[in-house]
């Protein structure tokens, strides 16, 4: 169970969480299960430490109490992921996607559009490729070269 927090203004378009999860690699990528709704998405997932906290916890701010059971992440994937509230609890899993299927789906899933878009256009342009080789295999095999 995670305590959402809501991210800075600085970091309102960036496509990563920020949690505490001593099992994860730095800067890992992570797919996001809210197991309420079923939803889930792909993201980066930063360390909170002590200086992520005294830039968080300033005053006039919701200060973050207990790192281990928060995560502090954009309006974007909170929608992502059922429309979750700031400052509400919900239950989310967090499982490492590190491998290139993750890393394309953090891509897909990222706030930003640029970054949704040129993902989509690197597959698009690998499966082109893969039929132009495959193409070119084939028509030397007909012409008996």
């Amino acid at each position: 169970m995670f305590e959402v927090f809501a991210s800075t203004v600085e970091e309102a378009q960036q496509g990563w969480v920020w949690l505490e999860s001593s099992s994860l690699p730095p800067r890992s990528i992570v797919k996001l299960t809210n197991t309420a709704s079923g939803k889930s998405v792909y993201c980066e997932a930063l360390q909170i430490d002590e200086n992520f906290l005294r830039h968080y916890n300033k005053p006039h701010r919701i200060s973050i109490t207990s790192p281990a059971s928060s995560i502090v992440m954009n309006g974007w994937y909170r929608s992502k992921l059922g429309n979750l509230a700031k400052q509400s609890t919900a239950q989310i899993t967090v499982k490492p996607a590190n491998g290139h299927w993750g890393r394309f789906m953090a891509c897909t899933h990222h706030p930003q559009v640029v970054v949704r878009v040129a993902a989509w256009l690197g597959l698009i342009s690998v499966m082109l490729g893969v039929i132009g080789v495959l193409l070119g295999v084939f028509s030397l095999r007909g012409s008996g070269a």
